[in-house]
């Protein structure tokens, strides 16, 4: 399938697509209802493969309710007490803890998003994706932060690369097509358990097994 997709171009010498997409958005967040949003395909096919354009396709009309599932989580992630947040003072060269009463100011720390999908993880004729943020970001500022999605299934918040947590995840289950939402909360209040006893904590990830 022969397509171009916005500004999306394939680079020949590092075998990858990079570019820009247009995607729906949030006007209040981004101040536009059209944001254009960078993104990455490392290792990719020329032309695209189907699971990868159907990844796009579907960010580009879902990015508004992805980027609140995305906000929400972050949010409740500070609120279930599991994860403080620091934000970075250029100027001091430390970081001040900061506590979120609305998903809406977390928004302003994140910096710009990229959109990083990944060919090598399908379910269900969609490639696994990140929402990427490093450039810019002040809540991570050494390795940035990473949404991991299938479609609108919130799998994984991540304080690294998303390559680093998709071996994580790779890890503990080899096959990305078991993998269930809600890793990201899972790991937080099981945080023992997963490094102790990951084949416990994966029976509770994905078989619903009480402790």
């Amino acid at each position: 399938m022969d397509e171009t997709i916005d500004q999306l171009q394939y680079d020949e010498k590092h075998y990858c697509w990079e570019g820009t997409i247009e995607v729906q958005a949030s006007k209040d967040l981004f101040q536009t209802d059209l944001y254009t949003l960078n993104t990455f395909i490392d290792e990719a096919e020329q032309p695209l493969c189907i699971t990868d354009l159907n990844s796009i396709y579907y960010v580009k009309e879902h990015f508004a309710e992805i980027y609140h599932i995305f906000l929400e989580s972050m949010l409740a992630w500070q609120n279930s007490n599991k994860m403080a947040y620091e934000v970075y003072d250029e100027e001091a060269h430390n970081f001040d803890p900061i506590h979120f009463s609305h998903k809406e100011e977390i928004h302003n720390y994140l910096g710009s998003p990229l959109l990083q999908i990944h060919p090598s993880y399908i379910k269900d004729q969609f490639s696994y994706y990140s929402i990427c943020f490093f450039n810019q970001n002040k809540l991570s500022i050494e390795h940035g932060f990473n949404a991991l999605f299938h479609q609108k299934e919130l799998i994984d918040l991540m304080p690294f690369d998303a390559e680093t947590g998709l071996q994580i995840l790779s890890d503990l289950e080899s096959d990305c097509t078991r993998w269930k939402p809600n890793f990201w909360m899972l790991k937080l209040e099981h945080s023992e358990l997963l490094y102790n006893d990951p084949s416990a904590f994966k029976n509770v990830w994905l078989n619903g097994t009480s402790l």
